[in-house]
């Protein structure tokens, strides 16, 4: 019965340790790269407006943008903050919205229409 209580707690012992360290993902505030990019599938080769969450957390609103588009930036971020993105455009077709962190697509969305196009989308860092 020892040895079995033994050998529980040495093997419960490194999976408690390891539930025990710090995410460093989750560790705020942190620097981050960010990318916005606008683009057309459907051909349309302008965005009649694009309006993104800059570097100081306000909001940036460009209009007629060529398209594709992209923004590159970086931002220190905490717990909660968003960033957002919406693009507006004419005509018949569609809108691929990306919002990209590090390098890595973390929300996108394809609206699209036959008179007019809006697409928005919203990133919450947790």
């Amino acid at each position: 019965m020892k040895l079995k209580t033994i050998l529980v707690a040495f093997v419960a012992l490194p999976s408690l340790l390891s539930s025990c360290k710090k995410n460093n993902d989750d560790d705020y505030p942190k620097s981050v790269n960010i990318q916005y990019k606008v683009s057309s599938p459907s051909g349309l080769t302008q965005a009649t407006s694009v309006i993104y969450m800059n570097e100081t957390g306000a909001l940036t609103n460009l209009s007629n943008q060529a398209l594709p588009y992209t923004k590159s930036l970086s931002r220190t971020v905490n717990r909660g903050d968003a960033l957002s993105l919406r693009a507006d455009a004419v005509g018949n077709g569609s809108l691929k919205l990306e919002i990209l962190v590090n390098n890595e697509v973390v929300k996108t969305s394809s609206p699209s229409g036959s008179t007019t196009i809006t697409g928005t989308i919203v990133h919450q860092f947790q």
